[in-house]
């Protein structure tokens, strides 16, 4: 089983706001599968079913960015998951707006959500689709906590959003690796 988790803010007033790329991209990939995310468990919303031939579990935590390995390492530990069965969808202010990448391993840069991850998991080696938000030109909290003002930059985020859904979907048809080949090779910071 492929444990597939976006980190994001529970609650309308965060929807459309960069924190969220990853529950947006989780929500992208519900749609192009005709399937709904609505099952509470492991104190985050949860779709458990088979998406490509892959059996998976969708995550989207209710517990807020900073706690999202709590609920992530609830679902591993009743699945008997391993690290290498989960893949992370996260937002990243070090890459340019509407670009993504993915990764296997690497550090937090500073993402709470992926501290969290870091610190139940004990380890930094996890697969991550990591979705382009630019740095910040304000507070960082602010920046997170809200969505592009520009219309071009707007359409660019929700376009790296797709693309991160699009490689997801590539890695559970093929492989993580044949996707990071793929998506990577566009990377351009």
């Amino acid at each position: 089983m492929k444990l597939i988790l976006g980190i994001g803010n529970y609650g309308d007033i965060y929807k459309d706001t960069r924190h969220n790329s990853g529950f947006q991209a989780i929500d992208l990939l519900a749609d192009d599968f005709g399937i709904k995310i609505n099952k509470k468990a492991f104190d985050a919303l949860t779709y458990k079913g088979t998406i490509l031939d892959n059996d998976v579990l969708l995550m989207k935590p209710l517990t807020y960015v900073n706690l999202s390995g709590k609920a992530l390492i609830q679902a591993m530990n009743f699945y008997k998951l391993e690290k290498e069965d989960i893949i992370i969808l996260v937002d990243d202010m070090d890459l340019d707006t509407g670009t993504i990448k993915l990764k296997e391993k690497g550090s937090s840069a500073g993402h709470n959500g992926l501290k969290s991850i870091i610190s139940v998991l004990g380890s930094t080696e996890f697969k991550r689709i990591k979705i382009g938000i630019s740095k910040p030109t304000f507070n960082s909290a602010d920046f997170v906590l809200s969505a592009p003002k520009d219309k071009d930059e707007y359409n660019k985020w929700k376009d790296g959003i797709s693309k991160a859904c699009e490689a997801l979907e590539y890695s559970l048809k093929y492989s993580f690796e044949k996707a990071m080949n793929i998506y990577n090779s566009h990377v351009q910071n």
